[in-house]
């Protein structure tokens, strides 16, 4: 097919109106955006504690300044233009509507009804289906999600000319001729486009770490690493997309973002070494036949061994209680540390899932227990930003290697077998998205808690054979 092209034709500058009610994003950058950059410190102390044996302290941290972030500046508002306040009475005459075997929230005179001067407005002239009676805007109503509904109207031609009237250019076009009753700038500031993404360098991220290292060089056959890293990543970008982009809880506090890194990783763990058996001439262990020395000496094994906590992740319940962005979650009768305590594998019998929260904690529509967890329904209220850490992350590989000369000390081949995740133990890892984005854990998915994704591959044996001359 023929491609379609928006706009037909350019001429610029381009006019705004023709961007108006087509779902389009219209991208820019901060004139005065300058270059990241990191500052970063250590201090670290050594001491030797016996012959070949060091221990070495230190402490690393760093500061992103001025990172670069692509967000939308164009949040719509409910507060200042009083729309909260009808969404609260709109929730009251919906209730006493029900009462009274009705379902809509129109003021139909029924006692403690109010007037909805910003509804009644928007849907002047439709039918009820449309408007007071319309099922997704009751939903809305129920769930407190005054932030999305608003947003229908201010997106929605059908609705926001009848609001603004011809002094909207779009709306002119429409056909719409006489004067609105509100500003054209009445939910965002700027109508003529849906979401206004800006990419400026206003965010930021730190990291500060405790590391603690113990080192063992080549003593009658063993060389060992022990190492443990307590650290903490911190930002208020939590993705890790390559363009950086992501919106802002809200611009009025934009402390709420600040967060975990998506890189966050609070213990880890790892010890490595390799030891030469002692077989073979010169060694503890020897034979009077040659051709066993040739066969019991020069095996070296080797290992690698990886403890550390999970990556974090973040809850949310698709709920936009404020604005067009998520409200986050309601904790009901538990803390963050008590869901933490309840992250791990679970493999309950009978089922084929899976789940990286206690099952408990799974409803039994495969949503999250409202018990533990539920939805924000406040109007113009956020819930808790909560992340929590997946599970732990444990790994073992091995290696056995042997060397043979073959003439002399100028050419030798090494044989080597290698145990990629020597005991098999599967890794399962929150499912937040793919390589290059992540996304947070939406309590209302009928999929909540539960994960099918490995962060490592099934047990691998690599063999190799090595020629060094």
């Amino acid at each position: 097919p023929p491609f379609r092209f928006f706009p037909a034709s350019f001429s610029f500058p381009l006019p705004l109106a023709s961007f108006a009610f087509t779902n389009t994003t219209i991208s820019t950058i901060d004139p005065n955006i300058r270059a990241p950059y990191v500052q970063s410190w250590t201090v670290s102390l050594q001491r030797e504690l016996m012959s070949g044996t060091v221990l070495e302290i230190r402490y690393v941290g760093n500061r992103g300044v001025r990172l670069w972030h692509t967000f939308n500046i164009n949040e719509v508002n409910i507060y200042e233009n009083g729309f909260l306040r009808e969404f609260l009475a709109a929730q009251n005459n919906l209730a006493i509507s029900r009462a009274n075997g009705q379902n809509s929230f129109a003021n139909v005179g029924l006692p403690g009804q109010v007037p909805l001067r910003i509804f009644e407005a928007a849907f002047a002239g439709l039918p009820p289906s449309q408007g007071f009676s319309n099922s997704n805007f009751i939903t809305l109503l129920q769930t407190g999600q005054a932030g999305a509904l608003a947003n229908i109207l201010s997106s929605n031609s059908t609705y926001f000319c009848r609001l603004v009237g011809s002094a909207f250019e779009p709306c002119a076009r429409l056909g719409f001729t006489s004067a609105g009753q509100f500003p054209v700038n009445f939910f965002r500031l700027n109508p003529f486009v849906g979401t206004a993404r800006l990419l400026s360098d206003n965010s930021f991220s730190s990291y500060n770490g405790l590391q603690v290292e113990l080192r063992h060089r080549f003593s009658r056959g063993l060389t060992f690493n022990l190492n443990y890293s307590w650290g903490h990543a911190l930002t208020d970008r939590y993705n890790k997309n390559v363009d950086n982009a992501s919106n802002f809880a809200t611009l009025r506090n934009r402390r709420l973002d600040r967060g975990p890194s998506p890189f966050d990783i609070r213990h880890v763990f790892q010890a490595f070494g390799t030891y030469e058996l002692p077989f073979g001439p010169g060694r503890r262990f020897a034979s009077t036949s040659s051709v066993a020395n040739k066969v019991i000496s020069n095996w070296v094994v080797g290992w690698i061994v990886r403890w550390q906590t999970g990556l974090p992740f973040k809850l949310s319940s698709g709920r936009n209680t404020v604005n067009q962005e998520d409200a986050g979650v309601v904790l009901n009768g538990v803390t963050s540390s008590d869901l933490q305590k309840m992250v791990g594998v679970f493999k309950p019998s009978g089922r084929p899932d899976v789940f990286f929260l206690d099952p408990k904690v799974v409803g039994s529509d495969g949503r999250a227990n409202p018990a533990f967890l539920l939805p924000p329904t406040t109007p113009g209220q956020f819930g808790s930003f909560v992340y929590l850490y997946g599970p732990n992350f444990v790994t073992a590989d091995l290696s056995v290697a042997k060397a043979l000369p073959l003439v002399g000390e100028k050419l030798r081949m090494e044989f080597r077998t290698e145990f990629v995740n020597a005991f098999n133990h599967p890794i399962f890892e929150v499912p937040t998205g793919g390589t290059f984005s992540v996304v947070p854990i939406s309590i209302t998915s009928t999929a909540f808690g539960r994960t099918t994704t490995t962060m490592t591959l099934p047990r691998q044996v690599q063999f190799r054979i090595r020629l060094a001359f």
